[in-house]
């Protein structure tokens, strides 16, 4: 029933953007405004608002089987037109370049508000969440929720969605289903794992925010999901039905606060976790698969989303479910009666309530719409039920500037052009790439083996499960190599996908390799088993590194619960990402074209010292015991991270306090906590204070080192040891004296303002001073006029004396005599003045 249509729905949105492009709108005009467009529709176009399909693959008429949707056709434009859709979702297939793209959604766009009937403009959503979960071909990719977490940084949640909500606009998206606000309070998570920020719910709600700021300021609507939280469930609502028996105080304390948080900080939308919490919703369904009673999931749940979200939480946004094709909902429920009772639950907007390839397919759709309309009718569904949905969704795409879409008078080349410029450009790539180093983990550095500095002509082996990573690793390395950070190296490669044992071909890429740098990879607990391939290889390659004592690098890129079975490796570093890179890009040179996961790469700057660890573990890595995850015991806890690589031992300076300028005194530096450092062969650089100090000697104090040579150019001093390994010495530290002469007139001033050890791998590590300070006194030289104090100090033959001048700056008390006769000339001095001025004014 179009009847009305052009009248209600096309002079409205008309009229409000007008309202929108004045000066000071009231939140009062949009109410009004959004009421005045609602009570003009149709409840068929009501229900259409309500309702989002995805076209991801599409079989025209006539031909044989569906093709990916990537440009409009009249069959998905009659579709938009004829149903009054409120938006579509795409996905990949949907989104293959910034071009095909950016045209896609304008002429998506303008089928909604240019058909005969004139609809409202479209959602437009997709999931870019960063990480594992992207849809854009060629957009940023982002290192994903979990490395953000292993940041800790506000700022860099912000700027991933800044980035993540800047592409997207420029594209025309308008909804990003992102970020997820998911505790991941559990390790056996199947399908939320790196999607998670972290197990901490102070940590989720704070980085959450902040992503979810970063997207909305630039004009894009977020939605936190999977409320009221998917981090403790042990299956995939794709294809079951998870069950989390928790209280709501239980959820209060950990699953709800991220979401609170997101809620009192104006989050556009929130989507709905298709999940039972049987200590909430305790109304039972007959499932459809087997005829078992189950409770309702909080997405069909009206104690979940109207209780809970609504009346507790105090949200007023709009609600989403998840996709309704999957198994949680789609096998135990059916369609129509899904998407009543999701309607009844308080949610706004049914997602993928059917699945639309064909024009085949528009019975089910038919089907569904009418039958919303007849629970309406016959008071099963109330209107005020579907107005208030309605009313929340046209809001939005006021508040959003959708409604003005209209107003938008550039062409699609135009916007192409746009796009082009932001969309994987040079400044959103050096964020992803700054935000995906700061991330990685190092749990284990054995011997200060990482940062490693290859020499020329080296050889590394990189290996990984699957060879889609292997692309990223040489990527990495030879983006190191042509920004002059690393020397030049040989690569080799090899994927170990579903090798059961180590072959002789990869033991003679062992044996040639000067460095093993192996991709450890976990999907689910299963995958730990030590007899499978995903475990049982890269042990054996470590075991057989080490035999031979080659340096072998283990990085976690799947979900980093497997950093604590590979016990046998000396370093381990967690990168929280698995997703590859097409080999063409690491062929083509050094700026990639298309989307890639920059997690891989970011490990091997870590790793060949082209950036240093920074990242902390955002979830605790538990012991596996018996194939399972321990509930009490830690591999590594939560926090842990070994950061400042190049940052190693203690300087202790032992110095006098003070010293009288121009005299020499001695500078001990005793370093410790550096035995992975020494060797035959190692130097000790010091920065020392050439502008208060001239070095005198340079010697060593412990039987354990020699100096071979040693120099003085400016303010450095160079020093070359040895180890000399003498028994009884301590083997982690190295003494050394320095005879130093001051020739500042005064002050308090640093002896040594830095000390860095080079290894015999020509690798710099700063090493912390202390006690570093020292005060130099000025020299007093007193006239020797009297002869009971001519030569009273020691070493003064002259009859001269050093006196100190202390902090204070005034000189010393020295006797009675000379204090008397200060004090008495000062006295005559006094009078006398007084007796002149007084004769003057006479």
């Amino acid at each position: 029933m179009k009847k009305g249509k052009i009248i209600s729905i096309l002079t409205a949105a008309m009229v409000t953007n007008s309202i929108m492009l004045g000066m000071g709108v009231s939140a009062k005009d949009t109410l009004n405004e959004v009421e005045k467009i609602v009570s003009n529709m149709t409840l068929e176009e009501k229900v259409g608002q309500m309702l989002m399909p995805d076209f991801r693959q599409w079989k025209l008429e006539g031909e044989e089987k569906a093709k990916d949707f990537t440009e409009i056709n009249e069959e998905v434009s009659n579709i938009i037109d004829r149903y009054d859709l409120g938006g579509v979702i795409l996905f990949a297939p949907n989104v293959k370049t910034t071009e095909q793209t950016t045209k896609l959604v304008h002429d998506l766009q303008n089928v909604a508000i240019n058909d005969k009937d004139g609809n409202l403009p479209l959602l437009i959503t997709i999931d870019q969440e960063g990480g594992i979960v992207t849809r854009l071909g060629t957009g940023t990719n982002l290192p994903g929720n979990m490395a953000l977490g292993a940041t800790r940084s506000e700022k860099n949640a912000y700027d991933a969605g800044y980035v993540i909500g800047r592409e997207l606009n420029s594209l025309g998206i308008n909804v990003n289903f992102a970020p997820s606000l998911d505790v991941n309070n559990n390790p056996n998570n199947p399908v939320i794992g790196l999607r998670s920020i972290s197990s901490n719910p102070e940590l989720v709600g704070k980085l959450g925010v902040n992503i979810i700021n970063g997207i909305q300021d630039q004009g894009v609507s977020a939605a936190a999901k999977h409320f009221p939280g998917h981090g403790d469930v042990a299956t995939d609502s794709h294809t079951g039905l998870p069950r989390v028996n928790k209280s709501i105080d239980e959820l209060r304390v950990n699953e709800l606060k991220p979401f609170k948080d997101a809620v009192d900080n104006g989050v556009d939308m929130i989507m709905t976790a298709h999940i039972q919490f049987p200590q909430i919703e305790k109304d039972k369904y007959i499932s459809k698969a087997d005829g078992s009673e189950i409770e309702l999931p909080a997405t069909l749940s009206d104690d979940i989303i109207e209780g809970l979200l609504r009346k507790d939480m105090g949200y007023n946004g709009v609600v989403i479910t998840d996709a309704m094709n999957m198994d949680a909902i789609s096998k135990n429920f059916g369609e129509l009666e899904a998407t009543k009772l999701a309607i009844n639950s308080g949610v706004d907007i049914v997602l993928m309530p059917t699945i639309l390839r064909s024009n085949e397919d528009l019975g089910k759709l038919d089907g569904i719409i009418n039958g919303v309309i007849d629970a309406v009718n016959n008071g099963e569904i109330s209107i005020d039920e579907i107005n208030d949905s309605v009313e929340r969704i046209v809001k939005l795409k006021i508040d959003r500037g959708i409604m003005n879409i209209k107003e938008d008078n550039r062409t699609v080349e135009e916007k192409i052009n746009n796009a082009k410029k932001i969309v994987g450009s040079e400044e959103n790539r050096n964020i992803e790439r700054r935000i995906s180093s700061e991330a990685i983990t190092v749990v284990k550095n054995e011997k200060d083996i990482l940062p490693i500095k290859a020499k020329e002509g080296e050889n590394v082996l990189l290996l990984a499960p699957y060879n889609n990573e292997l692309p990223g690793m040489k990527f990495g390395i030879n983006r190191l190599i042509s920004e002059g950070k690393m020397n030049s190296i040989n690569i080799n490669t090899h994927s170990y996908n579903k090798e059961s044992e180590i072959s002789d071909e990869l033991k003679a890429k062992i044996d040639k390799a000067n460095y093993v740098v192996i991709l450890t990879e976990m999907g689910n607990v299963s995958h730990l088993a030590p007899t499978h391939w995903l475990t049982k290889t890269p042990s054996e390659v470590i075991d057989y590194a080490n035999k031979l004592n080659k340096e072998a690098i283990a990085v976690s890129v799947g979900k980093p619960y497997d950093a604590g079975i590979h016990s046998n490796a000396k370093t381990q570093l967690i990168a929280y990402g698995y997703k590859g890179m097409d080999p063409t890009e690491v062929d083509g040179g050094l700026t990639p074209t298309e989307a890639f996961g920059p997690n891989i790469p970011a490990a091997m700057e870590v790793i060949f010292g082209g950036a240093d660890a920074e990242g902390v573990l955002p979830v605790a890595i538990p012991v596996l015991e018996n194939g399972a995850f321990s509930l009490e015991k830690n591999v590594y806890e939560y926090g842990f991270g070994i950061t400042n690589l190049t940052e190693k031992g203690i300087a202790k300076i032992e110095i006098p306090k003070e010293v009288i300028s121009g005299d020499e005194f001695k500078a001990k530096v005793n370093i410790s906590d550096i035995e992975s450092l020494k060797s035959e062969k190692y130097e000790v650089n010091i920065n020392y204070n050439n502008d208060a100090f001239e070095v005198v000697k340079v010697e060593s104090v412990d039987k354990n080192t020699n100096i071979t040579s040693s120099s003085i150019e400016g303010d450095k001093i160079n020093i070359n040891l040895e180890d000399l390994e003498s028994e009884g010495e301590a083997k982690d530290k190295t003494k050394i004296l320095l005879t130093l002469k001051s020739k500042i007139k005064e002050g308090e001033v640093n002896v040594i303002n830095g000390l860095n050890i080079i290894d015999k791998n020509d690798r710099d590590f700063k090493t912390t001073l202390e006690n570093n300070t020292i005060i130099v006194n000025k020299l007093i030289i007193e006239n020797p006029g009297n002869d009971e104090n001519k030569g009273e100090e020691d070493g003064d033959k002259n009859g001269e004396k050093h006196q100190q001048v202390k902090p204070n700056g005034k000189l010393p008390i020295t006797g009675g005599t000379a204090t008397s006769t200060v004090l008495g000339l000062g006295l005559i001095s006094s009078l006398l003045g007084t007796l002149f001025m007084k004769r003057n004014k006479k």
